[in-house]
């Protein structure tokens, strides 16, 4: 078994601090008032920037835990496949609340 060193070190110093980051890049939006969450597009490009890093994070995390013989490599197809069918439901939600606005 690899050391945690090598295996979730990275993954922890990569999520945080690019999380850390992110949440800076969000702030700055609000701040500069680029972002008016009553019009339904900024809505939907903030959940997809949120749902974007959440995915890439869990993709990460799946596969390590696949390589390390945590879990079975299948499960990494569910595990996408559930994120996948979140995102269009969202997606969907946001499409619906538009067209009752409209």
């Amino acid at each position: 078994m690899l050391p945690f060193e090598h295996t979730w070190l990275p993954f922890i110093y990569l999520y945080s601090l690019g999380g850390f980051l992110f949440l800076i890049g969000i702030w700055i939006i609000f701040r500069a008032k680029s972002i008016d969450l009553r019009r339904s597009h900024h809505r939907r490009w903030l959940f997809i920037l949120i749902f974007g890093y959440v995915w890439y994070f869990s993709i990460h995390a799946l596969l390590n835990l696949a390589a390390l013989d945590v879990i079975r490599p299948v499960v990494v197809l569910y595990g996408l496949a559930v994120e996948f069918i979140l995102f269009f439901v969202g997606m969907r939600i946001f499409r619906t609340k538009r067209m009752r606005e409209a």
